[in-house]
Formats: C-alpha cells, sequence, structure tokens
C-alpha cells in the first residue's frame, strides 16, 4: 500500500532577477502549512544573502522565532489579499468614463511604460524599502523590468489604459483559468480623482472573466486603504494577510 506524500508546509525559491538587480543571493520562503518547522530548519541551513520570506499575520509568534536565525532582521510590510468571485459577483459594470480604454501592450510600448512606472511608483513604500542594505538601489528600476516582463506572454499581460486617447494607466497581470491576478497596477498622478482607478479595475476583471478565470487576486499593504475600499464596492472581499520580512544574512 502507498503512503500518500506528505503536503509541503512551505516553499522556496530562489530569485534569479532580484538575486542579479541586487549583488546577492536572494531566495524566497512562503509558509503555507501549519507547521512552522521545517521553514525554520531550512532558513537556519540555506542562510542565501538575502531570504524573503512570508508568513501569516496569526503567525505573529514565529518572528521571534525567526530573529534568533542570525543576520539583520526587518520586517518589511504587511500585505493584504482580497479575492473576487467572479462567477458569483458577475460581470462588472462598464467604464464610467466612456472615453476609458484598456489594450495589450507591445514591445514598442517598453519606453511609455517606463515613463508610467517612473512617475506612478517612484517614492511607493513597498517591503525593499525597509531594508536599508537595499536602499542604494534604483529600486523602481525593477517595476520597470518587471513590468516589460509581463509584455506578449502566454499567461501574463501587460494592459495600458488610455482616456481621450491618452495613456494614463496600466496593470499587469498573470492569469489561469484557476485565477487572474492583477501583479501591478497603477494611475498617473495627474489622473487620479477622476475614477480611472475604478475603470481600470473593472475593464482588467472583464478580461479574467473573457478569459474564463473562475476568480479574481489582488494585493496590497495594509495602509492602502484607498485602494482596498473601490475593490469591497466592486465585489472583492478579504481572503487573508502576511506579514513579509527580509532577512540579510549576508551582513
Amino acid at each position: 500500500m502507498s503512503v500518500p506524500p506528505v503536503p509541503q508546509s512551505f516553499t522556496a525559491n530562489d530569485s534569479p532577477v532580484e538575486s542579479v538587480r541586487f549583488g546577492r543571493r536572494v531566495r524566497r520562503y512562503e509558509l503555507v502549512g501549519d507547521d512552522a518547522g521545517p521553514l525554520v530548519a531550512a532558513l537556519r541551513v540555506e542562510r542565501p544573502d538575502l531570504a524573503i520570506v512570508r508568513i501569516p499575520t496569526s503567525r505573529v509568534a514565529l518572528i521571534a522565532e525567526l530573529c534568533t536565525l542570525g543576520g539583520q532582521f526587518v520586517l518589511g510590510d504587511c500585505r493584504v489579499i482580497y479575492t473576487r468571485d467572479n462567477a458569483g459577483a458577475g460581470r462588472p459594470q462598464g467604464p464610467r468614463n466612456s472615453a476609458f480604454r484598456l489594450r495589450e501592450a507591445s514591445a514598442a510600448d517598453g519606453p511609455l511604460l517606463d515613463s508610467l512606472v517612473e512617475q506612478i511608483f517612484t517614492g511607493y513604500h513597498t517591503h525593499y524599502v525597509s531594508n536599508p542594505r537595499l536602499g542604494a538601489f534604483a529600486l523602481v528600476d525593477g517595476y520597470k523590468e518587471w513590468t516589460r516582463a509581463h509584455i506578449g506572454g502566454s499567461d501574463k499581460h501587460c494592459l495600458v489604459a488610455e482616456l481621450d486617447g491618452e495613456a494614463c494607466a496600466f496593470t499587469t497581470t498573470h492569469v489561469t483559468t484557476a485565477a487572474g491576478e492583477v501583479v501591478l497596477n497603477g494611475v498617473l498622478p495627474r489622473f487620479r480623482g477622476r475614477g480611472v482607478y475604478r475603470d481600470l479595475l473593472r475593464a482588467t476583471v472583464a478580461a479574467f472573466i473573457e478569459a474564463g478565470a473562475r476568480s479574481t487576486v489582488i494585493a496590497t499593504q495594509i495602509d492602502n486603504r484607498a485602494v482596498q475600499g473601490v475593490w469591497v464596492t466592486e465585489g472583492f472581499a478579504l481572503a487573508r494577510s502576511e506579514y513579509t520580512i527580509h532577512i540579510n544574512f549576508d551582513g
């Protein structure tokens, strides 16, 4: 009689793109089960230059144990993850701005996307900003690279929003039949306060439904309250929350 495999209580993956950008080995970990022992043991043995660890906020007591591993401990951020049941909530309403359009980005949009990212995310606080060891890096360049990497993929997409024919926002996504995930999105500062973000969200969810995605997933830092208010009124509900932790083992 075969013995069923024991589910992994955590995931661990090297991050080549971040490793190149930061000039150190970066490895990402996430606690996905109840037993944190294997995760702590792996960190104790592997000790990458930079470990980026995500744990549920319900496991706050684990932070004290992670602090005993050595290296420099940084509490990066607290993320909240919302989901929308696309079948249950139905198709979203159309855009409130009649001149709003959402189109697929092409390779020729690279410079435009760089400009959008620069204007939207310069100074934006993420878990990277919390880490003093990463202060010398132009973190917005990482978002540019990340955004361009979503152009023209089979399951990854980059979409440009236009209002009256002028680029005003963008979103990057990862789409499967299980879920459409909003990876990164934002609205240019001078277009904010005009309902563009809501139109962007509605159009993105509609695109997910067209692709057959049964749900929509989106996340942000807990103190980013404005977008969460929009999400709730568009059929999203809070699913879970997690801490992002950096452990600099290289100093």
